[in-house]
């Protein structure tokens, strides 16, 4: 049953002897409070809860288990940290080259430099209109120099040519514009360029590297966070992957998705570093901590992370 909550705020200073109570160490006191200060007590209480005794009938014990010292509370949150902008810079390689790759092929298979104006190109024309919808909404409230440029020069076709209007689309936007397409050599060329096995599996993976994104956008917990879509089953990459059926749900955990990141890095930016960076990062935390995010005991052994 619903109950009305009543906790008071607590000042920092407050905030500070209250987990120095609950049994956590740190000894410069004033450091403490300027780390809750800079980052907040409700953010890093998420990293401060595997630091916990375990929950007694449901209801959180909050007293911290013996030896914990702050600086690990703090270390396994810029872990996290270094982690968000390692995915985010995997992500954005991803949404750029979709971008140039659907505007691109459909442009030239089309001969048309609006062809996403064009509902015959699209399976559900319900879908093109929201889409078109969304598109209108941002070129009236874009402050872009080219979106003004073409608004001043141009007052037809209503919107920019597609090698612009792509531009201002997020990972989520360009999905569903993905998924919408109709052109099968569009698809084709997409999904060859990631070395994806067909066009259906591309848009699964498109549509769920979006939340992924979204919390790396907006600075999240990303470390142990389960993800409500899960990636569809990749034979190709099977022998690395986590299989759906794992107990726990622990394919909706982030290993799947940085094995998926890492294939598509290397289809995308052959020779880049960004695998070695991942590993390098991931080798600074437990083992505990591999196991929250999804990953299988026996991952440094597998294919993908063996090879350079």
């Amino acid at each position: 049953m619903a109950v009305h909550y009543n906790k008071p705020p607590l000042s920092i200073s407050d905030q500070a002897p209250l987990l120095l109570n609950r049994g956590l160490i740190c000894t410069d006191k004033a450091r403490l409070e300027r780390y809750l200060s800079s980052i907040g007590y409700y953010r890093l209480s998420a990293y401060w809860l595997p630091f916990e005794h375990p929950s007694i009938n449901g209801n959180r014990n909050h007293q911290f288990v013996h030896n914990t010292d702050f600086d690990k509370i703090l270390g396994l949150y810029i872990f996290d940290r270094k982690l968000r902008l390692l995915v985010m810079e995997a992500i954005e390689r991803v949404e750029v080259a979709l971008r140039s790759q659907w505007s691109c092929s459909l442009a030239l298979a089309t001969n048309d430099s609006h062809a996403y104006m064009n509902p015959v190109l699209f399976k559900c024309p319900r879908r093109h209109i929201r889409n078109l919808a969304k598109i209108d909404r941002e070129f009236d409230n874009s402050s872009e120099t080219f979106i003004q440029h073409y608004k001043d020069s141009y007052n037809s076709p209503s919107f920019p040519p597609i090698w612009a209007v792509v531009e201002t689309m997020t990972l989520g936007t360009l999905s569903h514009w993905f998924a919408n397409t109709n052109d099968t050599e569009t698809k084709k060329n997409i999904r060859t360029a990631f070395g994806l096995p067909n066009a259906d599996i591309a848009e699964k993976v498109f549509h769920a590297l979006t939340p992924v994104r979204n919390v790396c956008a907006h600075h999240s917990r990303l470390w142990n966070r389960r993800f409500t879509i899960s990636l569809p089953h990749i034979k190709r990459f099977s022998t690395n992957l986590v299989p759906q059926n794992s107990p726990h749900h622990q394919a909706h955990y982030l290993y799947n998705y940085l094995v998926v990141m890492a294939f598509l890095m290397n289809a995308i930016n052959p020779g880049s570093s960004w695998k070695s960076r991942l590993m390098d990062l991931l080798n600074t935390v437990t083992a505990s901590n591999h196991k929250a995010m999804g990953f299988p005991d026996d991952w440094q052994e597998r294919r993908l992370w063996l090879e350079p």
